[in-house]
């Protein structure tokens, strides 16, 4: 197993520093290629097929649906270049980048407070970090480790390109040292981003997305009404060719007297929020993961057995 997630290391940081190298007008189309070839083969489809069912499925037909998985593909090619070449696209920011909502930001920095940032896996969800860290603002990613610890390292570089912190969880309610770590990093007035938007199982909090039920990852949000600190939500979606980096309004949860209120009002706004973004633009969400597998129903079709 060791030598098998060696090898699997090696080769991505082979490849990633080949690729790395050729410039960007290559880079996009040589990923969007790789990423029709991943659709041709199959890979994930089913997954791709079933969530777009499950969302739009009675209000958009096939036809259309199958554009959009095509999409959601060329999407992800685009979106793994950019990380890619991040730093040419950072020395070029006004040709790349528009920002909606930095004095969200900013009044969190001149206040000495912290902030969370929830964010979804639409657009490109991890240039959001790096752009925002390179106007000068404290970052932090919370970042979900993967099995493969070689692989589990190169992710946390790509994270914290630019100079951002990391915070690396196992999970976000079974993993204390990692909460401990997210709810220091708050208090102390750092800008935390995490994604919060799969499937978190029996351990989540329960809200729902497209009508359906899904389980969130709680931890965040909990901690961030145990530092006291603002929540908000914050997307990096494609417009026009530029990445469109939003910060939106702080969720209110002021009302909130209990960790579990707090974590109710806070994980529903973010799941309306967030379902708003992808009703917006459906090939840019990244609807390979298994989103649903909590809904029996879903997860059998997933599996091929529905």
């Amino acid at each position: 197993m060791k030598a098998g997630s060696f090898l699997a290391w090696l080769a991505m940081k082979g490849f990633l520093a080949g690729v790395s190298q050729l410039p960007f007008p290559v880079l996009r189309p040589a990923f969007g290629a790789l990423a029709a070839l991943c659709h041709a083969l199959g890979v994930r489809r089913r997954v791709v097929r079933e969530n777009l069912r499950a969302a739009f499925g009675k209000d958009i037909p096939a036809p259309e649906l199958d554009g959009i998985a095509r999409g959601c593909y060329a999407e992800y090619g685009r979106i793994v270049s950019e990380v890619v070449a991040s730093d040419r696209l950072l020395g070029r920011k006004e040709k790349h980048f528009e920002a909606i909502g930095l004095p969200v930001l900013e009044e969190a920095v001149r206040g000495g407070r912290g902030l969370l940032i929830l964010t979804g896996h639409i657009g490109n969800f991890i240039v959001i970090g790096h752009y925002l860290r390179s106007l000068g603002f404290p970052m932090t990613f919370v970042a979900k480790r993967v099995a493969n610890e070689y692989v589990n390292r190169e992710i946390e570089k790509v994270y914290s390109r630019h100079g951002s912190t990391i915070i690396p969880v196992r999970g976000f309610k079974n993993d204390p040292q990692g909460g401990i770590r997210l709810y220091r990093s708050l208090k102390r007035g750092d800008i935390a981003v995490a994604l919060v938007d799969q499937d978190a199982g029996p351990e989540g909090y329960m809200s729902t997305f497209f009508g359906l039920p899904t389980s969130l990852p709680s931890g965040p949000a909990r901690f961030a009404h145990r530092a006291g600190v603002p929540v908000t939500t914050g997307f990096a979606t494609r417009v026009d060719g530029r990445l469109r980096v939003e910060i939106q309004a702080p969720i209110d949860y002021s009302l909130a007297g209990s960790p579990d209120a707090a974590e109710r009002i806070i994980l529903d706004e973010y799941s309306r929020r967030l379902e708003e973004k992808v009703r917006m633009a459906p090939e840019q969400y990244f609807w390979f993961h298994k989103k649903w597998k909590s809904v029996p129903e879903i997860r059998a079709r997933y599996e091929g057995s529905a």
